[in-house]
């Protein structure tokens, strides 16, 4: 395989690399809607829990007499403590703990207070949900946003480094070749253009043309002057 080639295979290579890894990053953002999906169902278990009890609260105007209707109210209670997620959900949490025995005994002042705190509780909760909506919709965007910025800036700094490639490297070997070719076919006047180069290749291109300077010389070859620009 031609240099040229080799070289447009390593950049493109390069490029394609870069673009997979954008898309790659972009997908992985898109993929925190799932993750903020749990965050809100852990909230939303604690609303349902809470509009158990108040369901209850609802159904039975004076005390709680039912067995199950009891037994649902400590059920919620227990789901609402285990699933604390807000920090200003514990002191709420133990009002309603305190309330309840009193509310389900009939105590009218007790059963108003609890469906206050119930409701705080619910309030607090949705107000989490809200944000960690708005938060995860912020970082999705912002993230999809950075990884389509580094994916051009990588494209553009690709396609820069292959263009300098091809100009200081490609070229001058390519020159190189050219030349070395006109030489072996007879052509006494042929020589290397000094491209913009790696000290490496252009020292070779100037041997090169001083080789060819000095067989001329000793063959008695006279070289044309260069021509004034």
């Amino acid at each position: 395989m031609r240099l040229q080639s080799d070289l447009s295979v390593a950049v493109l290579g390069f490029v394609a690399l870069n673009v997979g890894l954008a898309f790659a990053a972009i997908g992985l953002f898109l993929r925190m809607g799932p993750a903020a999906e749990r965050i809100l169902l852990r909230n939303d278990a604690t609303i349902f829990a809470a509009e158990d009890i108040l369901t209850v609260l609802a159904g039975r105007p004076g005390a709680i007499d039912d067995p199950d209707d009891r037994t649902r109210v400590a059920a919620a209670i227990e789901r609402i403590a285990s699933n604390i997620t807000e920090d200003r959900e514990p002191a709420v949490i133990e009002a309603i703990r305190q309330l309840v025995p009193a509310a389900v005994a009939g105590d009218a002042t007790a059963r108003n207070t609890l469906i206050v705190d119930l409701r705080r509780l619910i309030a607090i909760n949705r107000d989490a949900m809200q944000r960690a909506d708005r938060e995860a919709q912020r970082l999705g965007r912002a993230g999809a946003w950075a990884a389509a910025l580094v994916a051009i800036a990588s494209l553009g700094l690709s396609l820069f480094l292959g263009r300098r490639l091809g100009s200081h490297v490609v070229r001058p070997v390519l020159e190189l070749g050219r030349v070395l070719r006109a030489a072996q076919s007879g052509d006494r006047f042929r020589r290397c253009n000094l491209h913009p180069a790696p000290r490496e290749l252009r020292d070779a291109l100037v041997d090169l043309n001083r080789l060819l300077d000095s067989r001329d010389q000793a063959e008695g070859i006279e070289q044309p002057e260069p021509a004034e620009r």
